[in-house]
């Protein structure tokens, strides 16, 4: 085992002052306009989301119109943000409650209403009470939601009894609750119907919509002394909607825990769903004899990068800048983030080659080839890279057999590879296969590089090496993208090019290595004999 001290002497001493010194200054940078420029890296950060938008379509003849509804919720589990709306002859207000509300005098016409707004949401999940299922103690704020509704009949015989035979006395909370969810979940069947479906209908009916079968559950829990309560949303998908989402809510021990009896989720709220209120009164309001209309239109969608990034143009020291003024010449800042992985992944090959001693194709073809599995994906790109090692080695074979001379030879492969590649990248369109969209020009250019590195290598050093290389540069590829792949590398890099500077420190030190590589002690490690401490 090399001692420390004789392995950094094997480094240059002025390279490695110099390389010292070249990162110092780029983490100096860095702290410099974190800590007192205040740059932050998360705000270059894609944000995953919805894009929501509610379009209002009505008709009035000479009439004031008073139009409501409910907009989201802000909780710790949703944020909304980027709300915007546009309305026609309308006052617009919002209430505390978070209830939208349209007016306008004297409306004679058709009008539009639009709104929309940006949330990000994540899935909640709640752990029930344990012990025994006891009566709360009372609450004036929870009197409303034991009390019954013309919707919710919980103080019907039918329903309390059904209540207390799911939930006995001496029963546990979890166990009490399952019970009754077990029951409306499994036992009262999904339908859409035109119009409200009250608790007792749904019971007696054992069918019913969403909306049903949360009256249904709430009764039970109110009909056995615990409070519940009826939530409404949206299911948040790529669609166009015309419909709302309900859900319940029961007070358990101190909280209020969510229930979806329609889709199974038992004490959680999943991601996908948008809360607009904890209110069972209908999502629209509005006055009466008026043409009236309403879609909703959910998008999924990831904040651009390009914002974000157009967020700190005006930050002092952002090198990016120079990225809004290409931006108008169709330059994407992912390519300038390809663009600056590269080096990174040179680094990785430097070392694979200086230090350890492994040959592969080309010099930096490997760190391409890591790039082009960016935007492939690593399966895909694998395959792809398998697959034209493969392919090209038969074609040799055959051309050999025609004894056709090296550079038309060449052309002929490059020419199959491209035209195989671009099959392979259509067919798997046309399939859907997830990650065929990302076989592009580059990787293509690529990868039909290495065709003619491996076709190359065969002619100059026989079929073996030209194995061995493959299999080597594969290796070194899959290094460099593991290197590469890490988001948070790729943000820092793209929020703080500066770093790069660290790359440069990296290979000064690397340039003035006078020592074996890895490779060679192993090679000759019969003659170097065994080491000293």
């Amino acid at each position: 085992m090399i001692h420390p001290t004789k392995f950094f002497r094997q480094f240059g001493i002025r390279e490695l002052v110099l390389a010292l010194g070249l990162t110092v200054f780029a983490l100096g940078l860095v702290f410099y306009k974190v800590y007192v420029l205040g740059y932050r890296v998360v705000e270059i950060d894609p944000e995953p989301g919805y894009k929501v938008s509610l379009t209002v379509d009505l008709y009035a003849s000479n009439q004031d119109v008073r139009i409501s509804t409910f907009l989201p919720l802000q909780t710790p589990r949703q944020q909304v943000r980027d709300e915007m709306e546009s309305s026609e002859a309308f006052e617009f207000a919002i209430t505390p409650e978070r209830e939208a509300i349209w007016h306008a005098r004297a409306a004679n016409g058709q009008y539009q209403i639009r709104y929309s707004f940006f949330v990000q949401t994540k899935e909640s999940v709640f752990d029930l009470p344990t012990g025994i299922l006891s009566r709360p103690r009372p609450d004036p704020l929870l009197e409303e939601f034991l009390a019954e509704t013309n919707s919710i009949q919980c103080k019907e015989d039918d329903v309390v009894a059904k209540a207390w035979e799911l939930m006995p006395i001496g029963i546990t909370v979890k166990e009490g609750m399952r019970n009754l969810f077990d029951f409306v979940y499994r036992e009262v069947d999904y339908k859409q119907v035109r119009g409200p479906t009250d608790a007792l209908t749904a019971f007696r009916l054992k069918e019913a919509s969403c909306n049903g079968k949360n009256r249904l559950l709430i009764a039970l829990c109110r009909a056995r002394g615990i409070p519940a309560r009826f939530a409404k949303g949206l299911i948040l998908e790529n669609s166009n909607k015309r419909t709302t989402h309900a859900w319940s809510e029961v007070y358990l021990g101190g909280q209020w825990i969510p229930f979806c009896p329609t889709n199974g989720y038992f004490s959680r709220i999943p991601v996908h769903y948008l809360e607009l209120a904890k209110d069972d009164r209908a999502l629209f309001r509005h006055s009466r004899s008026i043409g009236f209309d309403w879609e909703f239109v959910v998008t999924p969608q990831v904040q651009a990068l390009e914002e974000a990034v157009q967020a700190n143009a005006n930050n002092p020291l952002n090198f990016l800048n120079y990225w809004v003024s290409l931006k108008n010449s169709d330059v994407s800042i992912r390519l300038i983030m390809v663009i600056l992985l590269i080096p990174i992944a040179a680094s990785v090959v430097s070392i694979s080659r200086s230090m350890i001693g492994l040959q592969t194709f080309g010099t930096f073809m490997p760190s391409l080839i890591a790039v082009s599995f960016l935007q492939t994906g690593f399966f895909t790109g694998s395959l792809l890279f398998m697959g034209i090692m493969i392919l090209t080695s038969m074609i040799n074979l055959l051309l050999f057999r025609l004894r056709i001379l090296h550079l038309p030879r060449l052309v002929i492969i490059l020419t199959i590879v491209v035209m195989a590649i671009m099959a392979v990248s259509v067919l798997s369109v046309n399939l859907g296969i997830p990650g065929s969209a990302g076989v592009s020009l580059f990787p293509i250019a690529i990868l039909s590089l290495t065709s003619e590195r491996f076709t190359r290598t065969i002619d100059e050093h026989g079929w073996k090496e030209a194995g061995v290389r493959t299999a080597l540069t594969y290796i070194v590829s899959a290094a460099c993208y593991l290197v590469i792949a890490q988001r948070d590398l790729q943000l820092l890099v793209a929020a703080f090019p500066e770093l790069l500077l660290i790359n440069i420190a990296l290979n000064l030190a690397l340039g003035s290595w006078h020592g074996l590589r890895l490779m060679e002690y192993l090679r000759f490690k019969h003659l170097l004999g065994p080491a000293k401490s």
